[in-house]
């Protein structure tokens, strides 16, 4: 009985060149024999049907002639059993003209390398330390690094002044080599980075002296990183283009930037709220008052209401953190820690005595040494 290829792949007879590709990536995947789902001579059926499908000719030949295409000439599958069979026969087996690396590569850990090279440079960390004001109003740093940067002889061309950039002449401007391998699949085309260009396709007529012809050397670099307004300890930094540069012609990679902020003697931070605490003596919270507090604005009068309890937190609107990459600010919270005296003159316990008299409270004063020895008698 014939075998139906569009069956065996799952697609329509209409489908598309990259329709049937696709499927046959599926398929061949699942039934792979080195899998633990394969199963061989589905394999090979797969195999055999996009062979025929993927090629024009073939494909028209088996829709003309349906179940007797294989009389009707320039078919003979003599590998039919295992599909490790016929190949490398002059009249059977496979001959696989495509790049299996592309549709195997996931099978086997990676793929054939073609452009192995990075299209861009890495990336570099470092850290960076502000002061608490820095963190919260932004500032601008000046940070020094050494790094892989663009030769500043050649510009990063790799020509010596004056010379040319030609097309390479080992791979032809490609920056691939192309090279055949015998496989149990057949012949298999993989490539590689061409050694000469590094990739790139182009080399320097007269490489530059300084760095050699790559384009790139290590040197120190100082930048101007603006700090932005709230960034917080621990958070990052992203120089876009500060990273090292990859090959001749690649794009940088980025810097990035650990900041470190160093704490604050009067402020605590707590997400875009700042904290801070100030002395209110007895007799101000007793009493009220009107204090003078210092804010990283400058300082502001604080009403310090009758009464106040130890432990009150004033709100100070729009005194906190700058939102990141928004308007607006947090708050100020200053909480009153109400200070208890740890010595009183003579006057000031007769004054608190009759307080407590006058409100009917019980207290005990401590007397001095002669006051003691006054009423032993």
């Amino acid at each position: 009985m014939a075998k139906n290829y569009y069956d065996i792949l799952g697609v329509a007879k209409s489908a598309s060149q990259d329709e049937i590709k696709r499927a046959f990536r599926k398929k061949a995947h699942e039934f792979h024999p080195d899998k633990g789902t394969g199963n061989e001579a589905k394999f090979k059926e797969v195999n055999e049907a996009y062979q025929v499908l993927s090629d024009e000719g073939k494909r028209q030949q088996y829709d003309t002639y349906g179940e007797n295409y294989q009389q009707a000439g320039g078919f003979n599958w003599q590998g039919q059993g295992s599909p490790f069979e016929g190949f490398g026969g002059s009249s059977g087996g496979f001959n696989v003209d495509f790049d299996l690396g592309d549709i195997f590569g996931d099978m086997f850990g990676g793929r054939e390398e073609r452009t192995s090279r990075r299209n861009r440079g890495i990336d570099l960390e470092m850290g960076i330390t502000i002061n608490f004001e820095e963190a919260v109003f932004g500032a601008e740093k000046t940070v020094v690094l050494e790094k892989q940067d663009s030769c500043k002889t050649c510009g990063g061309s790799g020509a010596e002044n004056g010379a040319k950039v030609i097309t390479c002449p080992k791979c032809h401007g490609t920056g691939q080599i192309a090279t055949m391998r015998r496989t149990i699949f057949g012949q298999i085309q993989s490539r590689a980075v061409c050694d000469r260009c590094e990739g790139t396709g182009k080399v320097p007529e007269v490489p530059c002296k300084t760095c050699g012809g790559s384009g790139i050397k290590r040197q120190e670099k100082t930048l101007q990183v603006k700090i932005p307004a709230g960034i917080d300890d621990g958070q990052r930094i992203r120089v876009s283009g500060e990273g090292e540069m990859g090959y001749r012609g690649s794009n940088p990679g980025d810097l990035y930037l650990v900041v470190r902020v160093q704490k604050s003697n009067e402020f605590t931070r707590d997400g875009f709220s700042l904290l801070k605490d100030i002395p209110v003596s007895f007799t101000q919270a007793a009493l009220g008052a009107k204090i003078l507090v210092k804010t990283l604005d400058g300082d502001i009068e604080l009403k310090i209401p009758a009464g106040t309890q130890p432990g009150t937190v004033f709100k100070v609107k729009g005194k906190g953190v700058p939102h990141l990459q928004n308007s607006g600010r947090g708050d100020l919270l200053i909480t009153a820690r109400v200070v208890i005296p740890n010595k009183l003159s003579k006057k000031e316990k007769e004054l608190l005595k009759d307080m407590a008299q006058e409100r009917g409270e019980v207290v005990q004063v401590d007397k001095g040494f002669w006051e003691n020895i006054k009423d032993s008698f």
